[in-house]
């Protein structure tokens, strides 16, 4: 996909079953929560079909996203059958040096039942491999920062990582202990025998995404994560877990997550626990976060907004199925709404509309 862009998704149910519902929840698209959207509530029964609206913004990051069904609580077998797969914005690689552009790149996307951190590695090969991004937004740091043969990744996330070989060859990726594939690797002219390669500048960053770092929160909140809860709460539709203000930037520090791994959208968190949080590297965004330790992130509630924009949840497949999940309302959205969603009562009316009218209906 392509910034800029509005995209119609018309989701098919072929199950025979009419009691065999789905929908199609995005990890890292930077879109409404509601509406026709992303609003993880919204669900087609089997034999039905349901649109949805994706309307990209002019400056969203390009990078490697995914998608998974998120109704519940079939989450986990929907998921682990099969039904997953990529998303890709494109993005301006004119800064990247040749031989880093994403033709030359390996995207990676985990996805296992408890979400928990395992290493990616590489074996053979002359080749050395640079993480050079994390759920789908490229590193603030050089992007040479972070190299070597086994990086670890949370069971629910996204990588982005630039290789460069000294000599033609097979290459064995292995995610835990289990081979994934294996490649093969090629020279890149000049590169080859070098050590250290220069892969050039990441694409610019949005507006959302830029000067957390030294920003003032407007607000601080507390998230402990913990068996079908977050927070004491288990998943209630009406009732939400707080409150934030739109155009507000906010510090939370999140626990619990190495068991019960963290997820939120539509805002990245930015990780500024000192050191970082286990595989998660201070200074850099992510949208799903597991680690031993409490972390701090900080995030900007900006560009979307509207009820259930803000939605957290243990994002291992199992748990999430059976109610760890909560939302967060957006107070203050913007006065032009994505998708033409201005109200909760009005949402209900899209949906309403795009159920009836999405496809042919038998007759």
């Amino acid at each position: 996909m392509e910034p800029g862009k509005k995209y119609k998704l018309t989701l098919h149910n072929t199950a025979d079953d009419s009691a065999v519902n789905t929908n199609i929840h995005t990890h890292g698209l930077h879109i409404a929560g509601s509406g026709d959207a992303d609003e993880i509530t919204r669900f087609v029964s089997g034999g039905d079909c349901l649109d949805y609206t994706w309307d990209i913004p002019w400056d969203h990051p390009g990078g490697t996203n995914w998608y998974h069904p998120h109704y519940h609580p079939l989450t986990n077998n929907q998921t682990q059958s099969g039904a997953f797969g990529l998303m890709i914005i494109d993005d301006d690689y004119s800064q990247l040096n040749s031989w880093a552009h994403p033709q030359n790149e390996l995207r990676v996307s985990t996805v296992e039942p408890s979400a928990r951190t395992a290493a990616l590695s590489f074996h053979g090969g002359s080749c050395t491999v640079y993480k050079v991004a994390s759920d789908g937004i490229w590193h603030n740091t050089a992007l040479t920062t972070y190299s070597g043969s086994s990086f670890e990744m949370t069971g629910a996330s996204r990588a982005d990582y630039a290789i460069s070989c000294d000599s033609v060859g097979a290459t064995t990726i292995k995610w835990g202990k289990g081979v994934a594939a294996t490649i093969e690797a090629d020279t890149f002219g000049s590169n080859a025998g070098s050590t250290e390669r220069d892969l050039g500048n990441a694409p610019p960053k949005p507006a959302s995404l830029t000067g957390l770092d030294t920003a003032s929160p407007d607000g601080t909140f507390e998230i402990s994560m913990s068996g079908g809860t977050i927070s004491g709460r288990s998943w209630d539709e009406d009732l939400p877990l707080g409150a934030i203000r739109y155009d507000g930037i906010y510090e939370w520090t999140i626990s619990g997550t190495d068991v019960h791994p963290y997820h939120q959208y539509l805002y990245r968190m930015l990780i500024i626990e000192p050191g970082g949080c286990g595989s998660h590297e201070e200074g850099e965004f992510y949208d799903t976060i597991s680690s031993s330790d409490s972390c701090r992130v900080r995030f900007y509630a900006i560009d979307i907004g509207q009820r259930m924009v803000l939605h957290s949840h243990a994002h291992s497949l199992s748990q999430e199925g059976y109610g760890s999940m909560t939302w967060i309302d957006v107070i203050g959205t913007p006065s032009t709404n994505q998708n033409n969603v201005g109200s909760y009562a009005l949402l209900l009316a899209w949906q309403d509309l795009y159920i009836l009218y999405c496809c042919p209906h038998p007759i």
